[in-house]
């Protein structure tokens, strides 16, 4: 079992790195900047990351794990023969954790560099799985691109304008995807 004490900590270590990297850039954030932010010393940080790149891996995992385990609930939720518009509406809690808690992350992650390139890399493989897992036809690299594009496009959506679109915009999408692509 987690400590509490623990997860706390890690809740703030990540909250202060976050600010620092959004504020002032990966390559200016020491471990003393995160520990004086985090108001703890430079050892209960090591007692938690090896240094910031054990951190940065840390934010960029948690970020995966909570995208992969969101698309999983859609697509048993598609499964389960529920539409587009109304999955989106089912999803709306984890749609508001996006926006809620991992806008400033995400955004802090994409300001680094070579984390970027592995959120990007990570975000590519989780979609392309999921999506070879929800298409029961023969899959073409063409259709994994074009609605993987779509998805992250959403996704881009979410964080550039802070909210998530109204039911009435999610039903006007899905009409257009169905005059583009058929019913």
């Amino acid at each position: 079992m987690t400590d509490f004490r623990m997860k706390k900590t890690d809740d703030v270590i990540t909250k202060s790195f976050v600010d620092l990297v959004i504020e002032n850039g990966f390559d200016n954030v020491t471990v003393t900047d995160i520990a004086l932010k985090s108001m703890i010393s430079r050892k209960t940080f090591y007692l938690h990351y090896e240094d910031k790149f054990a951190l940065t891996d840390a934010i960029l995992q948690d970020i995966l794990t909570w995208l992969d385990e969101t698309l999983k609930k859609k697509r048993l939720l598609i499964n389960q023969g529920i539409g587009l518009s109304n999955a989106v509406g089912q999803l709306e809690p984890e749609l508001r954790q996006l926006l809620m808690c991992w806008s400033r992350p995400i955004n802090a992650i994409m300001a680094i560099p070579q984390a970027k390139m592995q959120l990007m890399d990570g975000l590519k493989d989780i979609l392309s799985n999921h999506l070879q897992a929800a298409l029961t036809h023969p899959k073409s690299d063409l259709e994994i691109n074009v609605i993987g594009g779509m998805m992250l496009g959403m996704i881009r959506y979410y964080l550039q304008t802070n909210d998530f679109p109204s039911s009435k915009e999610i039903h006007q999408l899905s009409d257009t995807l169905n005059l583009i692509f058929g019913a």
